[in-house]
């Protein structure tokens, strides 16, 4: 992946920030792990998904916390689907 300039992101216009909004209610956003998952849920009527490494059941029964997803996992769910995709990130983490 290629760094970016999130200054333009992250000082969207209403209009963007208000239409995401409105993709998503009434819909259902899923947890997935990988593409295939991600598939299913768009074809299933999912209005997002959220690209996460473990679901979170599986995190509590391991006792174990949240971690960002590897960006490859990201971009292949990017590339199968045409629902927003989310993601977890830490901010000033870099590798």
């Amino acid at each position: 992946m290629t760094r970016t300039d999130f200054t333009q992101l992250r000082h969207g216009s209403d209009l963007l920030k208000r239409g995401f909004a409105r993709m998503q209610q009434g819909g259902v956003i899923m947890d997935v792990v990988d593409a295939a998952q991600a598939a299913v849920a768009e074809d299933a009527g999912a209005v997002a998904v959220m690209a996460l490494e473990r679901v979170p059941a599986d995190i509590r029964k391991a006792g174990g916390v949240a971690r960002m997803s590897h960006p490859d996992m990201i971009q292949g769910i990017l590339d199968c689907t045409s629902i927003p995709v989310m993601a977890k990130a830490r901010i000033g983490h870099e590798g």
